[in-house]
């Protein structure tokens, strides 16, 4: 009788019981929450395309100020003004010369060559750059 007794007052006892007792409560939480009607989640979940909806709904406003509206022009503008974005022109220059630079391999040059009699137009392209 006295190894239950030190048994019932042992430290891993009663962290078991702990453990049992709060795991018993989990137990009926849940179980309180799946067939309890008043406890039950009567609440959808959204799907994705209605959360980023209400999320850009929320950030995007119409601006009704027209100060305010010319402000944000005026700041698009000189963003766009100050910026290293290069033209149009100046890439399809700078694609032109990365392409036709010279080539010391001859079955590159050989291959180089097919092609230009293949794609005329893109030919021209290098023509024309070279005749400024």
């Amino acid at each position: 009788m006295r190894f239950y007794a030190s048994f019932f007052e042992s430290p891993l006892f009663i962290t078991i019981a702990l453990v049992v007792f709060f795991g018993i409560i989990v137990l009926g939480v849940i179980l309180v929450k799946k067939y309890v009607k008043p406890f039950q989640n009567q609440e959808k979940p959204k799907s994705d395309k209605e959360i980023a909806e209400e999320e850009v709904n929320r950030l995007v406003t119409d601006i009704t100020d027209e100060a305010t509206l010319e402000q944000m022009n005026e700041a698009a503008r000189e963003l766009e003004k100050d910026s290293d974005k290069p033209t149009e022109e100046e890439v399809a220059e700078e694609e032109v010369s990365r392409a036709t630079e010279e080539v010391a391999d001859e079955a590159t040059a050989e291959a180089m060559r097919r092609y230009a009699e293949e794609h005329p137009e893109e030919a021209a392209a290098f023509e024309e750059k070279e005749d400024k």
